[in-house]
């Protein structure tokens, strides 16, 4: 809210270089604020996807919390009707690896030390589970990525 009157107070001075600074600022602070919405569901879909993998079983609800996570982040990457905000999500994906980790420790088998998770976790397949279910959100709509969710993640 700050920048907006400082906006507003450059303006109103004349100094358009001072106001298109500020108006870059909140550009800046928009896009971030989006990327870490988008890296939030990104730490909830690698959350249920260890879940998944470690507990060899799949829950209608972690199969709905992954389907929830994948369009969430489908609308939300959005940038426009033919940008994104992300595109390369292996930076991404690193940088939230380890908060996920820790957050699926609590969960696992009713909760379990954060390395004996480690030493459960098939990194290579949850990457390349993890790289699928994002690279779908640029080719499909919302209902064939559900379709193809439910297809991959059978309730037992």
């Amino acid at each position: 809210m700050e920048e907006l009157l400082e906006l507003k107070e450059q303006i109103v001075k004349g100094d358009l270089v001072a106001a298109l600074a500020i108006v870059d600022e909140l550009e800046t602070m928009s896009r971030q604020d989006k990327i870490n919405t988008l890296e939030s569901f990104l730490v909830v879909l690698l959350v249920h996807l260890i879940k998944i993998q470690v507990e060899k079983r799949v829950t209608r609800s972690w199969r709905n919390s992954i389907i929830n996570s994948v369009t969430q982040i489908q609308i939300r990457n959005r940038l426009g009707k033919k940008s994104n905000y992300i595109y390369e999500w292996d930076e991404h994906y690193q940088n939230k690896l380890f908060t996920a980790i820790r957050q699926a420790a609590e969960e696992v088998f009713g909760g379990i030390e954060i390395e004996e998770l480690e030493a459960k976790i098939n990194y290579s397949q949850l990457q390349e589970d993890t790289k699928k279910l994002l690279t779908i959100i640029y080719s499909q709509t919302e209902r064939e990525i559900v379709n193809f969710i439910r297809g991959k993640y059978i309730v037992a």
